[in-house]
C-alpha cells in the first residue's frame, strides 16, 4: 500500500475515533441532563401535590381539577397518585387501578428523599410525605417526550454531521497527503533519471532543514561517494589494462620475433632473459594490485604488534635489494611514563609492506642516504627521509591516486601502486600518511599510528 494511502487511512481513523469519543460523551452527557431536568419536574410535581392534596384532603377534588388546569407544564401521560399507610389509592388524576409496579414501588419508599425507577417507558419518583396525623406515599409518572425528542435530534445530526466529516476528512486528507509526500514524488522522478552514465545528477534538497530535505542531502552525499567510486573504479581498470597490455604486448613481440628470426642460442637465451623480465613485471603488478584490492577489502585482523618489528622486517628486505645504499634507523623522542613502546593495533604483515613501499620509494627516487626515525609521544611517528630531486607541488595532491605517476621520474621503474596501498593500510590503522617535499632538496614521508593506550580510551569512551 502507498504511504500516501496509509496516512490518508490513520488520518481518518484517528479522526474518526476522537469524533466518536467527543460525540458519545456530547450524547450521554446531554442524556444525564435531560433525565436530570425531567426528574427534577416530577420530583416537583410529586411535591406539589403532596403538600397541597394532603394537607386540604377535604378539597381533593375541587382544587386538584383547578391545579391541573392551570398548569401549563403537564407532562406527557403524566400520572400522580398518592397512597395512604395501608397502601390504599386515595387520590389520583386519572382512571384506572395502580399497575403491579407501582405497588411493588411504593413498598420501597421509606423516607421522603426522592426515589426515582423506571417503570416501562415512563419515570416515576416517589416519595413519603407525612402531616400531622398520617404518612402518605406520593407517586408521580411521566414521559419526557420533548426531551426524547431532542435526544433523537441530537443522536441523527450526530449520525450525519460525523458521516459527512468522515467524508470531508478522506478529501483533506488526500490533499493534504499529496501535498507532504510531494517532495518524495519529486526525488523519486529525480532518482528515475540517475543512472550509471548521469552519477552527476542529484536531488532537489529543497529548503535543507526539513526530514525530506535531510533525506536528499543524504542521498546526494552517497550518490558523491558512488560517483567518486565508479570514477576510480573507471580509472583503476584503464590504468591497470594499460599496465597489464604493455607487459604482455612486449613478450608477445619478442616470442614472436623469436620464433621467426633467432636461430642461434645465443639470441634465443637473450629473449628469453627479456621475456622473463617482463613476466617478473608482471608478477610484480599483479602483486601490487592484489595487495591494493585486498587493502580495499578491510577485511583483516587486528592484534597487538610492535611497530619496531616491521620496521626491522622492511629494513631486512631493503638491505638486500639495496646492499650498497645507505639507510640510516633511529629513535626520537620516546615517554618517560610509557609501559610499552610503539605497540598498537594492528596486522604485521600489511603494516609492514606499508613501511617498506614507504622506504623503498625514498631508495628508489633518490641516490643518498635515507633517514629512518621512529618516536612515540601521543602516537607512534615513523619519518622517512630522502635527498633525492623531490616532488612538485601540482603532483603533491595526486601521489595517492592508482597508477599515477609523475613526468620527472618516468624513467624509474614503478606502476604508481605502492602509495595507494600505503594509504589504504594506514587507514586501516587509524594513522595518517603526510608529505613535505622541496623540489631539488629531497622529501620527508611522515606516517602516525595511534598507540594501544589511546586506542583502549577510545574504545571505553563509546
Amino acid at each position: 500500500m502507498l504511504i500516501r494511502n496509509k496516512l490518508i487511512i490513520l488520518f481518518t481513523l484517528l479522526t474518526m475515533g476522537v469524533l466518536g469519543l467527543f460525540s458519545t460523551f456530547l450524547y450521554s452527557t446531554f442524556s444525564l441532563y435531560r433525565q436530570v431536568i425531567f426528574r427534577t419536574r416530577l420530583t416537583e410535581k410529586a411535591q406539589t401535590a403532596a403538600s397541597l392534596l394532603i394537607n386540604r384532603r377535604h378539597q381533593f377534588d375541587d382544587f386538584f381539577d383547578q391545579l391541573m388546569q392551570s398548569d401549563m407544564l403537564t407532562i406527557v401521560d403524566e400520572h400522580i397518585m398518592i397512597f395512604d399507610e395501608r397502601g390504599t389509592m386515595v387520590y389520583t388524576n386519572r382512571r384506572g387501578r395502580p399497575t403491579s409496579g407501582v405497588l411493588n414501588f411504593i413498598k420501597t419508599l421509606k423516607t421522603p428523599l426522592p426515589v426515582y425507577v423506571a417503570l416501562d417507558e415512563n419515570e416515576a419518583v416517589g416519595m413519603v410525605y407525612q402531616d400531622s396525623s398520617r404518612v402518605f406515599r406520593v407517586v408521580a409518572m411521566g414521559y419526557d417526550q420533548v426531551g426524547f425528542t431532542r435526544l433523537i435530534m441530537l443522536r441523527q445530526l450526530m449520525l450525519w454531521g460525523n458521516l459527512g466529516s468522515v467524508i470531508l476528512l478522506v478529501a483533506v486528507g488526500y490533499v493534504f497527503a499529496r501535498r507532504v509526500l510531494r517532495p518524495i514524488s519529486k526525488a523519486m522522478d529525480e532518482v528515475d533519471t540517475i543512472s550509471v552514465q548521469h552519477l552527476d545528477r542529484r536531488l532537489d534538497e529543497g529548503n535543507r532543514r526539513d526530514e525530506i530535505a535531510r533525506l536528499a542531502m543524504t542521498f546526494n552525499e552517497m550518490l558523491n561517494r558512488l560517483q567518486k567510486s565508479f570514477e576510480a573504479q573507471r580509472s583503476f581498470v584503464s590504468h591497470a589494462s594499460h599496465e597489464l597490455r604493455t607487459p604482455l604486448t612486449n613478450m608477445l613481440g619478442t616470442l614472436q620475433i623469436s620464433h621467426d628470426y633467432d636461430e642461434d642460442p645465443r639470441e634465443l637465451k637473450a629473449s628469453m632473459a627479456s621475456t622473463m623480465e617482463e613476466i617478473r613485471q608482471l608478477i610484480s603488478l599483479t602483486n601490487s594490485l592484489l595487495s591494493l584490492a585486498r587493502t580495499g577489502e578491510g577485511l583483516v585482523g587486528l592484534e597487538v604488534i610492535s611497530v619496531d618489528d616491521c620496521v626491522t622486517n622492511a629494513l631486512t628486505h631493503l638491505h638486500n635489494k639495496y646492499p650498497n645504499r645507505q639507510i640510516r634507523y633511529d629513535f626520537g623522542q620516546l615517554p618517560e611514563d610509557a609501559t610499552t613502546f610503539f605497540e598498537t593495533y594492528g596486522n604485521m604483515s600489511l603494516l609492514t609492506t606499508c613501511i617498506l613501499n614507504v622506504i623503498d620509494n625514498a631508495c628508489k627516487y633518490s641516490e643518498g642516504p635515507v633517514e629512518v626515525l621512529l618516536s612515540q609521544e601521543k602516537m607512534i611517528t615513523l619519518s622517512v627521509r630522502d635527498y633525492g630531486q623531490g616532488i612538485s607541488e601540482t603532483d603533491l595532491p595526486h601521489l595517492m591516486e592508482p597508477f599515477f605517476r609523475s613526468n620527472e621520474v618516468s624513467n624509474v621503474s614503478g606502476f604508481g601502486i605502492g602509495l595507494a596501498v600505503v594509504q589504504k593500510i594506514i587507514g586501516l590503522h587509524g594513522g595518517t600518511i603526510q608529505f613535505q617535499s622541496q623540489v631539488g632538496k629531497g622529501t620527508t614521508v611522515t606516517l602516525k599510528l595511534p598507540t594501544t593506550s589511546s586506542q583502549k580510551a577510545i574504545i571505553e569512551e563509546k
